[in-house]
């Protein structure tokens, strides 16, 4: 396991550079393989006939295909997913974060995840400032077995537990003294406002790089990291039913690990969009031998990003636009406000540390405020005004106050929650 591991490294390094026509021969050979074995060994697939079909001639034909969603892992029992001879003790288990209020559980054949790892050691790699014997700390909901090669002080991760008190989180990481830290942005934003600005300059003694997963990161939360932390700033993007997506480089951009994953971006019909358009993200992880998911929809707002980036990697480059393609508000007009206009509001508005919003039945919009200090009730009133100019008037708002944001059971910020169901256009 651990040898497979490290022959794929130099493998996946290698893979992210080279002729684009190559590495799409390459994604149609294994999506091809992939389709075989769901139609022929998968209860789900086998028994749709959508999916009986001979081989793809080109990752166009790919959109022929029904689109899977999270309900399908929800409403399917668990071995009508996966490959009949597959035995599940020797897959790794994982369970998706609960951000849409309820989780699944998924499996991954040994193989696959070896190359997943393996291919993680890029996302290091490419930030172009991470040694593999710097220190590291890395606040996750939960932490993973260590590794053999900890042992010998190489990508040594000393994990802090988010569920923790920040006092105590905060406390944990000073003693550590790290040069990488990594978080999802609603912790690093809560570290941040623990931290005395003494601790803070400590900090950034040894700091030399922070690495962001799991939500959505705006562009002036990104921004607020690198001068608060002193440090360059590198997102990824993942999820627990596909594993690594994108990794970003130097150069800002985040690249699709495409010798592995296949990334549409598709209408709500399930239809490919041009590159620059935004739509839902459907990924294929086409390694996958336990639990294939065949254009998987990870619920999530992006766009493929046009071009050729500069730092020479031929993998495109994904950009999330604006949160989760079902955590929204309707508004009265019909439009929908998603969780990217609430965290820049956050992020810009004076008075404010964090925000969240529920929309009940009846439709009215309840927007939680953490404060940040100051007349709440003056902070209260100009956030009315300001959402009420990005909806272009009026509608059912209340303005409250909060001590923290809602975590769901994967230690995610829920930002935007709804129990209402807009009538029909």
């Amino acid at each position: 396991m651990l040898v497979r591991e490290a022959c794929y490294v130099p493998l996946g390094i290698a893979r992210q550079y080279g002729d684009a026509e190559r590495l799409r021969r390459h994604q149609l050979r294994w999506i091809n393989r992939l389709l075989g074995l769901a139609r022929t060994r998968v209860p789900y697939y086998r028994d749709d006939p959508r999916y009986a079909r001979g081989p793809l001639r080109s990752l166009a034909e790919l959109a022929e295909l029904p689109v899977v969603d999270k309900q399908v892992l929800r409403e399917q029992p668990l071995e009508r997913l996966l490959a009949e001879d597959v035995d599940p003790d020797r897959c790794l288990s994982f369970q998706t974060s609960g951000s849409t209020g309820r989780r699944v559980r998924v499996l991954h054949d040994q193989d696959s995840h070896d190359y997943h790892m393996a291919a993680c050691v890029r996302r290091f790699l490419a930030t172009g400032r991470y040694l593999p014997t710097d220190r590291l700390s890395h606040i996750r909901p939960f932490a993973p077995p260590g590794r053999m090669f900890e042992k010998l002080k190489l990508f040594r991760r000393h994990v802090i537990l988010s569920h923790r008190p920040m006092r105590e989180i905060k406390a944990e990481l000073l003693a550590n003294r790290p040069k990488v830290l990594i978080g999802y942005p609603v912790h690093l934003r809560a570290l941040l406002r623990e931290l005395t600005p003494a601790e803070l300059a400590r900090l950034k003694r040894t700091l030399r790089l922070v690495m962001t997963e799991s939500e959505l990161l705006l562009p002036e939360h990104r921004t607020m990291f690198e001068e608060r932390f002193g440090a360059p700033v590198f997102d990824e993007y993942s999820a627990f039913e596909v594993l690594n997506i994108a990794y970003d480089c130097r150069y800002g951009r985040a690249h699709l690990g495409e010798d592995r994953v296949y990334c549409e971006i598709v209408d709500d019909q399930g239809r490919p969009l041009p590159d620059g358009e935004p739509g839902q993200v459907v990924v294929t992880a086409f390694m996958e031998r336990a639990m294939p998911l065949l254009r998987y929809s990870l619920g999530d707002i992006g766009m493929i990003e046009p071009g050729r980036c500069r730092c020479g990697r031929r993998f495109r480059t994904l950009r999330l636009t604006a949160g989760r393609s079902n955590d929204y508000v309707t508004l009265p007009s019909g439009e929908r406000l998603y969780p990217d206009a609430f965290l820049h509001l956050a992020a810009v508005h004076p008075g404010i540390s964090e925000c969240f919003v529920h929309q009940d039945a009846d439709g009215l919009v309840r927007l939680h405020i953490v404060p940040s200090g100051g007349d709440g009730q003056e902070v209260f009133e100009t956030v009315r005004a300001k959402l009420f100019g990005l909806a272009g008037g009026d509608f059912p708002l209340e303005v409250v106050a909060a001590e923290s944001v809602r975590i769901s059971a994967g230690g995610k910020g829920r930002f935007v929650t709804s129990d209402y169901a807009a009538p029909p256009a």
